[in-house]
């Protein structure tokens, strides 16, 4: 699978994962079950961890990812040529 689509796919996933745990925990909230509002706080911790890549998904090859591409604070700084 290439990697758009595998990160589109995974972005599917961490939303879908935001919106049960979300979902949950206002219906733990709305009907005062502890137990679910417990259940969806872990689900939601879940989906924050998730975020972190893991070694097994990244380039093999060095590549940057989207990421490092394209974020402004990531480029090196302008080189001091007056010393």
């Amino acid at each position: 699978m290439s990697g758009p689509s595998r990160s589109g796919q995974r972005l599917e996933w961490k939303v879908g994962v935001f919106t049960v745990g979300a979902v949950m925990a206002l219906t733990g909230i709305f009907f005062e079950q502890r137990w679910l509002t417990g259940v969806a706080i872990l689900v939601l911790v879940v989906g924050v961890f998730w975020r972190f890549p893991s070694t097994a998904d990244s380039d093999s090859d060095g590549a940057p990812d989207i990421t490092e591409a394209t974020d402004p604070s990531l480029a090196p700084g302008p080189s001091d040529a007056s010393e």
